[in-house]
């Protein structure tokens, strides 16, 4: 049995097909104004999925640091920059450079974390090391992002700091519209593709129609796809409403093992 994943162009179909429209094949998306705005609805759907924060699209405790080789090109020394790279994060003391073990560099007052054009959110890692900033993405001059300090008011960095990342992720690699993305390239899971549809048919039904019955039958759709998707979430997290992190673990009471005396 050969498995059929959703591409764009079924997405597209399928959203169409609800509203009563007939399937566009070969069609580009300038060559049809509805066949736009139903792009257009998909485009906006996947944003607001993402930006929900779901297992598959977030990273905990991702390390970024201001050295980089092109901070440092002036140096031409190799093995100062992988030091650099390489170094303990987080400066909980303010502490000068100087002062961190790393190699005297002329001039060094610290350098930007820049950011891949595909992270949606980013905050930082809930660690009392870190409440000494509130951080924000910001656009430079040359419209990179980078990271700011809302606490100390500033763009530059003197040490690594971790954060917890929502990035973006391809409903379909292979379409021309999602190819700008630096970046990783994360897929998003079927059960996921689906319930985009059944929500971006919802509401291209309210944009497009003028029938409240079909939106009723579409919302209830949707929620059945959001139900899909929130097992695979469980299943996929192992979340625990004890708060116990990476690297821990709890066992909590089970008799069978106090019947065997272990």
């Amino acid at each position: 049995m050969t498995l059929k994943f959703v591409t764009w162009s079924d997405a597209i179909n399928s959203i169409l097909s609800s509203i009563g429209q007939a399937p566009r094949t070969g069609y580009t998306i300038a060559a049809d104004p509805q066949y736009e705005m139903i792009n257009s609805i998909l485009d906006a759907t996947i944003l607001d999925v993402l930006n929900e924060e779901w297992h598959f699209n977030t990273e905990k405790n991702v390390e970024f640091c201001p050295f980089g080789i092109d901070q440092f090109d002036d140096t031409g020394d190799i093995e100062i920059l992988e030091t650099l790279d390489s170094q303990p994060w987080g400066n909980p003391f303010d502490l000068p450079i100087v002062n961190l073990g790393l190699p005297a560099l002329p001039g060094f007052q610290g350098g930007t974390i820049n950011l891949d054009s595909d992270i949606l959110r980013i905050d930082l890692t809930d660690d009392d090391i870190n409440r000494q900033y509130d951080i924000m993405i910001r656009a430079t001059v040359d419209n990179d992002m980078v990271i700011y300090d809302k606490v100390n008011h500033t763009d530059i960095w003197t040490h690594c700091i971790k954060c917890d990342v929502v990035y973006y992720a391809f409903f379909d690699i292979g379409w021309q519209h999602q190819q700008a993305t630096s970046g990783r390239r994360i897929l998003i899971p079927e059960v996921f593709k689906r319930y985009i549809v059944h929500r971006a048919s919802t509401r291209a039904a309210t944009k497009l129609t003028n029938n409240a019955n079909l939106v009723k039958a579409l919302a209830q759709q949707e929620l059945l796809a959001r139900a899909s998707c929130m097992e695979y979430e469980c299943n996929q997290t192992d979340a625990s409403f004890f708060g116990f992190g990476y690297n821990s673990h709890y066992k909590s009471y089970r008799p069978y093992q106090a019947m065997l005396r272990r």
